[in-house]
């Protein structure tokens, strides 16, 4: 029996010293994975400090053997909260980035929209010229249409009929001219309202990583085809991916419920195939992205109207986690 107590006076301190040697290395491995943290490296700097102070005076044995519990607790806190205050500011350095990548955009958006109104005064100020021009023209040729009129009536009279049917041909071309330049501008209106939804798309979380959500209006109506107005205007989707170099892009093509299962299927697919093609011919590299046509199994709204099923009709390039 006393042997028994003799054997276990002897080994309890044993099995408290390895203990603590447990509790050292592990805070001495917590400490070096905050330090030596690539993404941490910039911040918490005076934090770390205390930390590294605490840590340092436990492992060189300079903390009273009756103050080491209370120490490591110490050391293993400020451990804690220095990685705390990192994270914090990282996430704050990242907002600040974000947000001036959000400036930049818009300023480069103000000096598109600048160019685009000069060039609208530019061309009414042309059209204006060309209608003045040929009114000028219409009245100088019934001004000799009138002189020839004074020889004879007969000649009056085919002169006459030849200044209407030149007055006439001027009211033809002055109403095709304005035709023309209401079409110019509804063209001009709908590549602006195409690059102010492309240039709004907003980001979200996912269970699947980061999202970009691209609707119906980058297609021409029940096709594959991107317009050409979006394929000028894709910088921010390019962007968008060029942000995360070394993540996988998958791109997802989705219908609403009209037709069939197998040819929404087929077009889906056809649309993210497009979107993908439209990416490699941007610079993304084709191995890091995956298109999918996911038909009209996934919808994000009812299709029991057009509202619903036009968001339903949708290409999601998502950043896998």
């Amino acid at each position: 029996m006393r042997m028994l107590l003799l054997i276990s006076l002897f080994i309890m301190p044993i099995a408290e010293a390895k203990k603590k040697q447990l509790d050292y290395a592990s805070l001495e491995t917590d400490y070096n994975n905050l330090v030596y943290n690539k993404k941490y490296k910039p911040f918490a700097k005076p934090e770390k400090q205390v930390a590294k102070k605490n840590v340092e005076s436990l492992i060189n044995k300079q903390v009273r053997r009756k103050n080491r519990e209370q120490a490591l607790y110490m050391a293993k806190h400020s451990i804690a909260y220095a990685r705390l205050i990192a994270e914090q500011q990282w996430i704050q350095n990242e907002i600040d980035s974000e947000n001036k990548v959000a400036r930049d955009y818009e300023l480069a958006i103000s000096k598109t929209e600048a160019q685009i109104s000069r060039q609208d005064a530019e061309l009414a100020r042309l059209m204006l010229i060309a209608q003045q021009e040929e009114s000028q023209r219409a009245k100088e040729r019934a001004n000799q249409a009138e002189q020839i009129t004074k020889n004879t009536l007969d000649q009056a009279k085919i002169l006459k009929q030849e200044t209407e049917a030149a007055k006439r041909y001027a009211e033809v071309q002055e109403e095709e001219a304005n035709l023309a330049k209401q079409e110019a501008e509804l063209a001009i209106q709908e590549v602006d309202s195409l690059r102010r939804k492309l240039n709004s798309i907003a980001t979200e979380e996912t269970d699947k990583g980061l999202m970009m959500t691209l609707g119906d209006f980058v297609f021409d109506s029940g096709k594959s085809t991107i317009k050409q107005e979006a394929v000028d205007n894709f910088s921010k989707v390019v962007e968008f991916i060029n942000t995360y170099p070394n993540k996988q892009v998958q791109i997802e093509g989705h219908t609403d419920s009209s037709g069939s299962n197998q040819l929404n299927l087929k077009l889906s697919q056809r649309r993210a195939d497009a979107v993908k093609k439209l990416l490699v011919e941007n610079g993304i590299s084709a191995k890091k992205i995956e298109a999918l046509g996911m038909g009209e199994e996934f919808p994000i709204a009812e299709n029991n109207s057009n509202a619903g099923k036009a968001k339903n009709r949708r290409v999601e390039i998502i950043i896998l986690q």
